[in-house]
């Protein structure tokens, strides 16, 4: 595998970094992406850019990241069109910045991209209404939050400023509601630190790959752990150890999808964005409680 790289490199763009490894290839292809949005990235173009047989560069890539260089541009695409459109750039050149041409690609399903309007993002949320309530917990504060479809924030803090600061920060112009509506959901969460299975409705934006994760965080069982190098074996992507831990670290419901049961190969806990304290603290109760289950 490594010689065959090898030969190909030297027929592609004399200008790459020369390709000794796989993940030496798939870092150079995700740079190019990154850095050309509206560059052409069928695997015909790519195989002429690097000089990598289409066929293994498909399979190498896959395997790394999870996603094939096409879904991979897209997700690029998207991350560069909410800044465009945070940076307050009107519609169309924000559109084309990020590498289309055309309006259709967003508008066909803007919930699956944006989770709304390209306008309603632009407006930083303006238009969309959020419940949210917090209150305190054996960990701190915690904040729960959902839209008329389910949750779609749930969060941790040591002080509860911190935490509705960092809540209102993705969107700060839309309608946020303090509400004894999220009562019972929020419930669920403190009853949770007492050893109560979470089951609840979800109302969260994530790329592709980021959605297989999470589904598959979903299927550990209570009390129990994996790695991440067994959560991209369990979503058919073995190489794909780095990108599972960045779409366990964008996870906006921990808890409910439970990234804290996600450690690392050799049983070290790992990073957490909530903590690893509270980590330590989740993975334990889970596994005291279901002894008793």
């Amino acid at each position: 595998m490594k010689k065959a790289m090898l030969s190909r490199q030297r027929r592609g763009d004399k200008n790459l970094p020369f390709v000794t490894t796989k993940s030496d290839l798939v870092e150079s292809i995700c740079n190019f992406i990154k850095s050309n949005p509206s560059a052409n990235v069928s695997l015909e173009s790519l195989e002429t850019k690097f000089g990598v047989s289409r066929f293994i560069l498909q399979k190498t890539f896959k395997e790394v990241m999870g996603i094939s260089p096409r879904k991979y541009a897209e997700e690029c695409r998207i991350l560069l069109l909410k800044k465009n459109l945070k940076d307050d750039r009107p519609i169309p050149k924000a559109i084309y910045q990020a590498g289309y041409n055309s309006h259709s690609w967003l508008y066909r399903t803007p919930s699956s991209k944006l989770g709304m309007t390209p306008s309603s993002y632009r407006k930083g949320g303006q238009g969309a209404t959020i419940y949210y309530l917090t209150a305190k917990c054996k960990l701190g504060y915690v904040l729960v939050a959902e839209t008329e479809y389910g949750i779609c924030s749930l969060s941790l803090a040591d002080d509860e400023n911190t935490l509705i600061s960092s809540f209102l920060e993705e969107f700060p112009k839309a309608k946020i509601v303090w509400s004894e509506g999220v009562r019972e959901r929020l419930n669920s969460v403190l009853r949770y630190f007492d050893g109560q299975w979470l089951n609840l409705p979800l109302d969260v934006i994530g790329t592709e790959f980021q959605k297989r994760v999470w589904s598959a965080l979903l299927e550990i069982p209570y009390g129990e752990t994996r790695s991440y190098q067994q959560v991209a074996e369990m979503i058919g992507s073995p190489k794909a150890v780095r990108a599972v831990a960045n779409a366990c670290a964008s996870n906006p419901v921990p808890l409910i999808i439970p990234c804290h049961r996600v450690v690392r190969k050799d049983g070290g806990l790992g990073g957490y964005g909530l903590g690893v304290a509270r980590k330590r603290y989740i993975v334990q109760m889970e596994r005291k409680n279901s002894k008793k289950k």
